[in-house]
């Protein structure tokens, strides 16, 4: 007895055709939207206000908002490991013939003795919107963790002070990140300053 295999020519319709398509532009359009969604996510910011300081900012809706006596507020990225990236707003009462190279002088001497490797790298001008001029001071130093129960490896940080006077005060606006990571965070503290109002 003879096996007689016959195979036809396997053909879509056109119907399975477009049905493909679609189901690959479904698919395309789903992709595009969970990413726009994530990127809208990851950059959402939330609104701070202080009156008494004349400040309006936005911060990343993430961050962790703190204020204290020494600044009027500061966020951090709590779900960094290591190093939580910052930015923090202070403001200092100053007479009308300090300059911003006066401000940065006087931090200087003051971190020198406050963090560990404290070294500025640059003092440059520093061009802000609405013709305010600024000074752009970029340091680093070793920060350390503060309790001896979690000894870890120090870590360089990377920082830049945004100093700048308006209405008889200065505005220190400063951000600090790991080194590892400072170019990657960096665009995040240019979008803040250009929200910033003062």
């Amino acid at each position: 007895m003879r096996l007689i295999e016959v195979r036809g020519a396997a053909t879509e319709t056109r119907r399975q055709r477009q049905a493909h398509a679609l189901t690959l532009i479904v698919a395309a359009v789903v992709l595009l939207y969970g990413l726009n969604l994530r990127q809208s996510t990851l950059e959402a910011v939330v609104p701070y206000v202080n009156i008494q300081a004349g400040i309006t900012a936005f911060y990343p809706q993430n961050w962790l908002l703190d204020t204290a006596p020494d600044y009027v507020f500061r966020v951090r990225d709590m779900t960094r490991r290591g190093y939580k990236t910052t930015i923090q707003l202070s403001v200092q009462p100053v007479s009308d013939d300090t300059s911003g190279r006066n401000i940065a002088d006087r931090l200087a001497l003051t971190r020198a003795r406050t963090f560990t490797g404290y070294s500025v790298l640059a003092v440059e001008p520093y061009p802000l919107r609405d013709g305010f001029s600024a000074q752009a001071v970029s340091y680093t130093y070793v920060s350390q963790e503060s309790s001896p129960f979690l000894q870890g490896i120090p870590v360089v940080v990377v920082g830049l002070d945004i100093i700048t006077i308006s209405r008889g005060q200065a505005l220190v606006i400063t951000f600090r990140a790991d080194a590892a990571t400072y170019r990657q965070e960096l665009p995040r503290f240019e979008q803040f300053l250009q929200a910033l109002e003062f």
